[in-house]
């Protein structure tokens, strides 16, 4: 996987992917939104251990 590109100052990035939200599209924006809410309610173990 490549690593993603350092964002410029001031702009804010991504929790879910770690890119430039700036450079997200709208749909990449809810899904990674909604991935973060699955987070949250399933915060058991890590790396899919339960």
């Amino acid at each position: 996987m490549t690593e993603p590109s350092k964002p410029k100052e001031g702009d804010e990035v991504c929790p879910m992917c770690g890119r430039p939200k700036s450079k997200h599209s709208s749909e990449e924006l809810l899904t990674c939104s909604r991935k973060r809410g699955e987070f949250k309610k399933n915060i058991t173990g890590g790396a899919g251990i339960e």
